[in-house]
């Protein structure tokens, strides 16, 4: 049997009686087994923390509301799009919970990040595909009679009601935010005295556990550990194992494991330009460089800095006094004032405002995630909160749900190029009822919405392929557009049907032979034989950030980077400097300052953002010089992609004269896609079709900034 990390209702029964000997007095000859043990546990725990993502990010976005696009400009004026966002000091009920689920959401990714960086540290190499593992990325870990919470516990094995959850009720699935699904996040973050007690007498001894785990060996699946605070706990006393060798020398497993120089990630406590503070000013977000003993009170600092904040509890250090590590919750709060600097809040019209983002964060900081949840509870049972089922079911029930005056503020003008208010109302209305009634079962309803599915699904593979190689390679950038883009997809499925994203609808499988050219914008496909039409784009390549995408012509239709930058995701603008060899095609000159052209991404990572491309996507600033200086206005070097004997395709250079383009701020992206496109065709001496009639899914996605 291959060693995973543990699954429902396998493993031995462990004894739960500690052992001060076999933690502080073990035989050398064990380190193996140990080390073996404390590896699926390490990644145990980053499965579970990415698990919470998708869970509670489904959950938020489920909540009804509308939001601006906005940042330093004014492009979207008056505009708004379904979905919400975070407020600040929210009137209403529906703003409130939302701003708590982000909070707790931010902090889960805080969570992952700390498991991540963990793993590397012990030379575990975490992998963020376990649970939608390739063909497709599907999630099949949420489902509507799933009682698993994987390598926690199965609900199954709680009492039917315990301190008022009911047990017999819950599924681990991805659902609206009522009653049920809020109990379900309260069971995920309880206190450890609730975690074990719900779990009823005759299956205790499979989740309480100590280290080290008795009669375990490799190829024998992990026990469930009960409570994500069980789980920490035996990471914790694992890595308080003290060995005796022959000789009577002591080393730990933490010495025996400790990788001083492995790579450490942060995107809390990073600093630049654009994030002048470190978030938490109290925590140490990443451990590297020190000495073991150091380390490993960092190490045990970021533990308790993920228990404290998900269920108020501490760890208990267990060692040869009676000593016990108190988390100090205001040492693992962010920063109100490092907040406010490093996300400002800008209205519509680009005038800096108070901090959304801080608001949602800081307001709820003191709060461990079960007292966050606990509150939303209130909110519910008292009927305030609207979510996007009920707002189709009950607040408009006909076929004709939204109108123009949805979109708008009081401040809305028609401004071309961008689509109007009633034309993106109509494409609202059309995707959910193709037929013009209110048939749920439409077989183009359906059609429509298992593209949006399969959109968020791919969305968010586009996170955790990225994430793979993130913690391996320290050249990739950490995918900060996916996650705002895959909420967007997120978003759209709840508020245009009404129903809840099912990621377990695959993306469909991409061929890697290089035989095939995938694209990225409507109708702009450079595959021999193909034809413009109202498609998307390929199904196999739904992502929505540079970096996600690996094949040729994939990536065109979203922000441009400079020729020869390959990066993984980033900031939409770019910083000019001189270009370097590209991967896979033409060597630009030294001095070159040209950009990508949509659709020619000669290899992954060259591509731009967003799958679907909003069709309300505008260039904004172009790109900044080191200086701060604002370029408006940029040329685009055109390539084509030659098909060779083999089948496979080979980049090359339109010739001079019509290899180059130019593109300026508040032009639409697919504008220029789409005159990119045609002078690639008209290259190749092949006639150029009509311009496609923008489709209605690209009409509904808001646009990134």
């Amino acid at each position: 049997m291959t060693d995973t990390p543990n699954q429902p209702g396998k493993g031995p029964l462990l004894s739960n009686k500690a052992n001060i000997t076999d933690l502080h007095q073990r035989n050398l000859s064990n380190f193996e087994i140990d080390k073996a043990a404390l590896s699926l546990i390490v990644q145990t725990a980053v499965n579970v923390e990415l698990f919470t993502i998708p869970l509670y990010m489904t959950t938020m976005y489920s909540i009804q509301g509308m939001h601006q696009v906005t940042g330093q400009n004014d492009m979207y004026k008056g505009r708004l799009w379904p979905g919400g966002a975070p407020t600040y000091k929210p009137q209403t009920e529906n703003a409130t919970a939302f701003n708590t689920i982000f909070s707790v959401f931010i902090e889960e990714m805080l969570h992952l990040q700390l498991a991540s960086n963990l793993a590397n540290l012990l030379g575990i190499t975490p992998k963020f595909t376990y649970l939608s593992p390739a063909p497709g990325y599907a999630w099949d870990c949420y489902n509507n009679n799933s009682t698993v919470l994987p390598g926690i516990v199965d609900f199954k094995d709680c009492k039917p009601e315990y301190n008022g959850i009911n047990y017999n009720n819950i599924r681990v699935k991805l659902d609206d935010l009522n009653y049920t699904q809020n109990d379900l996040f309260l069971a995920i973050e309880a206190p450890e005295e609730d975690s074990k007690g719900r779990i009823k007498e005759e299956y205790r001894d499979k989740y309480i556990h100590t280290a080290p785990l008795k009669g375990w060996r490799p190829g024998v699946q992990l026990p469930m550990f009960g409570s994500i605070g069980m789980m920490y706990q035996l990471i914790w006393d694992y890595l308080e194992i003290t060995y005796i060798d022959d000789n009577g020398l002591e080393s730990t497993l933490f010495e025996k494991m400790y990788s001083p120089s492995s790579l450490q990630q942060d995107i809390f406590n990073t600093v630049s330009k654009g994030h002048p503070y470190m978030e938490f000013q109290g925590l140490e977000t990443t451990v590297a460089g020190w000495l073991p003993e150091k380390a490993k009170e960092l190490v045990f600092k970021l533990i308790s800095a993920i228990t404290d904040q998900g269920e108020g509890a501490d760890i208990i250090k267990t060692m040869r006094g009676p000593a016990m590590l108190q988390a100090v919750q205001e040492t693992y709060r962010a920063s109100d004032t490092a907040l406010k600097a490093d996300y400002p809040s800008y209205t519509d019209t680009g005038v800096k405002t108070e901090s959304t983002h801080a608001y949602a964060r800081f307001s709820n900081g003191a709060l461990d995630h079960y007292e966050r949840f606990l509150e939303i509870r209130e909110d519910i049972e008292s009927g305030k909160i609207v979510t996007w089922p009920i707002w189709h079911n009950k607040v408009r029930t006909g076929p004709d749900k939204w109108t123009a005056d949805d979109l708008k503020t009081a401040s809305y003008e028609d401004t071309p190029p961008l689509p109007t208010a009633e034309d993106i109302a109509a494409a609202l209305n059309r995707l959910n009822s193709p037929n013009g009634t209110t048939d749920i079962a439409d077989t183009k309803r359906q059609a429509n919405y298992k593209q949006f599915c399969e959109i968020a699904t791919g969305a968010i593979a586009g996170i955790t392929t990225v994430l793979d190689q993130y913690w391996q390679n320290s050249s990739v950038g950490f995918p900060f557009p996916s996650m705002g883009g895959s909420g967007d997809r997120l978003m759209m499925c709840w508020a245009v049907f009404g129903q809840v994203p099912d990621l377990s609808v695959p993306v469909q499988v991409r061929k890697t032979d290089g035989k095939t050219l995938y694209h990225a914008c409507q109708g702009v496909d450079l595959s021999d034989g193909a034809s413009p039409d109202s498609t998307c784009a390929s199904a196999e390549i739904y992502h929505n950030c540079r970096g996600s995408n690996t094949c040729k012509a994939e990536g065109g239709c979203g922000f441009v980077q400079q020729v020869g930058q390959s990066k993984s995701c980033g900031s939409s603008v770019m910083v000019s400097k001189v270009a370097e060899p590209l991967c896979g095609g033409p060597t630009p000159p030294k001095d070159s300052k040209l950009y990508s052209a949509p659709g020619d991404n000669v290899c992954g990572s060259f591509g731009g953002c967003a799958v679907p491309i909003s069709a309300s996507q505008i260039y904004p600033v172009i790109a900044q010089t080191p200086e701060g200086r604002n370029i408006t206005l940029g040329t685009m070097e055109l390539n084509d992609f030659e098909k060779q004997a083999d089948g496979t395709y080979k980049t090359v250079p339109l010739p001079d004269g019509s290899n180059k383009i130019t593109f300026k701020t508040g032009q639409l992206v697919h504008d220029i896609a789409w005159e990119a496109y045609t002078k690639v065709l008209e290259s190749r001496q092949k006639p150029v079709p009509a311009k496609p009639k923008t489709s209605d899914i690209r009409l509904v996605f808001p646009p990134s900034t």
